[in-house]
């Protein structure tokens, strides 16, 4: 377990910072006295520049800060910091200035966001600033709670419904509670703290809340309540899909109010914590031991960045207010992450290297992802050193402390966590269906983009595969799911030919209760004559970059392969068995000759532009145009084994996985022994009717159990005859 971070340890990593912030820095031509980092626009921009002068403004206030290390001194910090405070705050609608796109800054429902990551910075050089400074930030900071008066509080579990916006509402709630807190002379402190409750409670809101009466400020909680923001588990919808970055993004926004609150002697509202340990519980589970987020939802934005980087006050946080004993562990896997990229880079940045081709294309969006990372070391760094933060000393271990199983049936979202394996499938993730199936501690071995769930493309299309349906079942020790996606919603063939709706893709998952395997049966037909461009199945993702040196090792039958992270086109195995670094296994059952691993040749992911390399595992992989007519397009099954090195991969794949004869034809049957020696059967309906199915276990089996429902069915002799609705699945241990 690493030791606990300090002040200047966070210090020591930020403080390479300054030589990238000189670099796009920008001084204001109508305006000597002012200046800012990245663009100066308005909205991002804005936000970019506030949280950069909160790094910079803790940087120069340190006494640790190594001038000779940065390369920049701390008089220059310094100018930088007051000159973009100045900046931010003249450029604002109270203010007599513009920014450098000619408009002018606030009153929407995101500009506090920028404002609250700030103001640690403003608090470590505020015995630096003037009264006209301080004016200034008052004028600000009250015009903005002002028109926060008329932003409409929403809730919405759903984001398709337009009024999910669980970080905004805390975000709000916590610049009007501190503008009360800093001046309470104001006359309008009693209308801003009442809308900060409104805020608040409607933060991490829930249904239930709507009937709790439990009192905050005078009255119910169900008085206060508009809308629930998440789902009764505490699953997050924001943006569309099962956002676990945003139950992050929440949390912090908790932490900036909760420590100045702490090193101001404020008593901070009680609302400000409303369901945060509960969210903080789940998010925990959702963090591998090297402290990067376990999305199980996946992410739309660039690998290693923004929510993950909000983590860190989070975890300052909930060791501080919480007392986690884990919390502190993590801060410095999160550190690390941040550290080791930096590392690689001679610049100072934090993902120049990595994300190379993003600071080309869009330095507007680049410098916001620098600023992220130099904002929440800048925090952790105020926070540890303006205040003691000690919880008590863990009494099991972070693996142990965190092995749960969970779920959400209306999200679609379900895992299961052992010290082994983390085995999860989301049907809304960004990328849908996601599945991962791999140790807690592997952080760098994980990669979102539609993991697990392969993929049929149509040529032309264009569209994002859509769930049509999902059913799961959470079960001790593992869990069942079925579904099916729509892989085509949007095609087109130039000169006059469109269509969509024409590739359902059918699934069904298990985890077994072994501690170790997945099991993945897709099908996926086509109902005309069809053009196909990409046909995989599985499709597990193994990153190929930075964290492991840009160089993967595989083992399978063929032997062991070695694959550069930049490397393009396909690599038959021919081999029904592969391994990954003696940690992930993968066995095909049916549907291919053996593995194949796909390159792109360029740094995918979701974002815009280069994010991370990484590699495609699949059992099939068909690439390049072909016709097919109507039918089936991807047939297959496979095993994902976790914690499994290559010789466990091998024995598995030598006659411990097997296809089981099954009727009708749509029914497909597999029988896989788990790491506990028992053996599990998987069969599915992917019919379009329901039917009654037979599986053909041969004479020695005797005894059958439904894992999902308890039951025993009856077996004659060593043949399973159950009715399964369309798309249906059961899970058996056997014996």
């Amino acid at each position: 377990m690493p030791a606990p971070l300090t002040d200047t340890d966070l210090i020591r990593v930020l403080q390479h910072w300054p030589r990238l912030a000189e670099k796009y820095w920008w001084d204001d031509p109508a305006r000597p006295d002012l200046g800012c980092f990245g663009s100066g626009y308005n909205s991002w921009g804005v936000q970019t520049n506030q949280k950069a002068l909160g790094a910079l403004a803790v940087l120069a206030a340190h006494p640790d800060y190594d001038e000779s290390a940065s390369g920049v001194s701390r008089d220059r910090v310094l100018d930088m910091a007051l000159r973009a405070l100045r900046f931010s705050l003249a450029s604002h609608l109270s203010g007599d200035h513009r920014c450098s796109d000619g408009t002018q800054w606030g009153h929407t429902w995101i500009s506090a966001l920028g404002v609250e990551r700030m103001m640690h910075g403003v608090g470590a050089i505020d015995d630096l600033m003037t009264d006209e400074d301080h004016a200034g930030l008052r004028r600000m900071l009250t015009s903005e709670s002002d028109a926060l008066l008329d932003l409409p509080v929403t809730g919405t579990k759903w984001n398709v419904d337009r009024g999910n916006r669980p970080e905004s509402n805390i975000w709000n709630g916590a610049i009007l509670a501190r503008t009360c807190m800093m001046y309470p002379d104001e006359c309008n402190v009693g209308e801003w703290m009442s809308k900060a409750h409104t805020f608040l409670v409607n933060g991490i809101s829930l249904e239930a809340d709507a009937h709790d009466d439990t009192i905050i400020a005078g009255k119910p909680v169900k008085l206060w309540h508009i809308g629930p923001n998440f789902f009764p588990n505490y699953a997050l919808d924001h943006h569309g899909y099962l956002n676990v970055g945003y139950m992050v993004v929440c949390l912090s926004n908790i932490a900036m109010l909760h420590f100045s609150c702490r090193e101001m002697g404020w008593d901070a509202p009680a609302d400000l914590y409303w369901h945060a340990a509960e969210l903080w519980d789940l998010v925990k589970k959702l963090t591998f031991a090297d402290g990067r987020l376990l999305r199980i939802g996946g992410d739309t934005r660039q690998r290693y960045c923004y929510c993950q980087d909000y983590l860190l006050p989070s975890l300052a946080w909930c060791a501080d207010y919480l007392g986690d004993p884990h919390a502190p562990e993590l801060e410095a896997g999160c550190v690390e992450l941040i550290r080791t990229e930096q590392t690689a880079n001679a610049d100072g940045s934090f993902i120049s290297g990595r994300l190379s081709t993003v600071s080309t294309i869009n330095p507007y969006y680049y410098t916001r992802i620098e600023a992220d990372k130099a904002c929440v070391l800048s925090l952790n760094a105020w926070w540890h050193r303006a205040v003691d933060i000690a919880p008590a000393a863990p009494e099991q271990d972070f693996q142990a402390a965190t092995t749960a199983g969970w779920v959400e049936p209306e999200h679609g979202a379900i895992f299961q966590r052992s010290v082994r394996r983390m085995a999860s499938w989301s049907w809304r993730a960004s990328e849908a269906p996601q599945g991962l199936c791999l140790p807690p501690v592997s952080g760098h071995l994980a990669e979102w983009c539609a993991n697990m769930g392969g993929i049929t493309r149509l040529l032309g299309e264009t569209g994002k595969r859509k769930v049509e349906r999902h059913d799961q079942s959470l079960f001790d020790g593992g869990f069942l799911t079925v579904g099916q996606m729509q892989d085509n919603t949007s095609c087109t063939l130039p000169e006059g030919w469109l269509c969509d709706g024409h590739l359902p893709h059918q699934y069904a998952v298990a985890a077994l209760p072994d501690d170790r395997t997945m099991v993945v049966l897709e099908y996926a037909t086509v109902p005309v004559r069809s053009y196909l461009c990409e046909v995989k199945g599985l499709k597990l993702n193994v990153p190929n970059d930075l964290f492991n040196d840009y160089a993967r090792v595989y083992f399978s039958a063929a032997g062991e392969t070695s694959l550069a992270g930049d490397g393009a086109g396909v690599t038959e195995l021919a081999s029904d068995w592969v391994n990954v670094a003696d940690t992930i296994g993968a066995v095909g059952i049916y549907g291919a000759d053996g593995f194949s691993i796909y390159q792109a040749g360029e740094r995918r992911a979701s974002g815009f532009a280069d994010s991370l390399y990484y590699d495609e595992l699949c059992f099939p992989c068909l690439m390049g145009t072909r016709t097919l007519d109507p039918g089936v397009v991807l047939d297959c099954g496979s095993v994902v084994l976790s914690g499994a090195d290559r010789d466990e991969t091998a024995r598995l794949a030598m006659g411990n996985v097997s296809g089981l004869a099954c009727a009708p034809d749509a029914c497909r049957a597999v029988r896989v022994t788990g790491a506990d020696g028992n053996a599990y059967a998987l069969a599915a309906n992917f019919g379009a009717e329901r039917a009654p199915v037979s599986v053909n276990f041969s004479l020695a089996i005797t005894a059958a159990e439904n894992l999902v429902t308890g039951e025993t069915p009856e077996l004659t002799d060593g043949v399973l005859e159950v009715d399964l609705d369309p798309g249906a699945a059961i899970l058996l241990r056997i014996s």
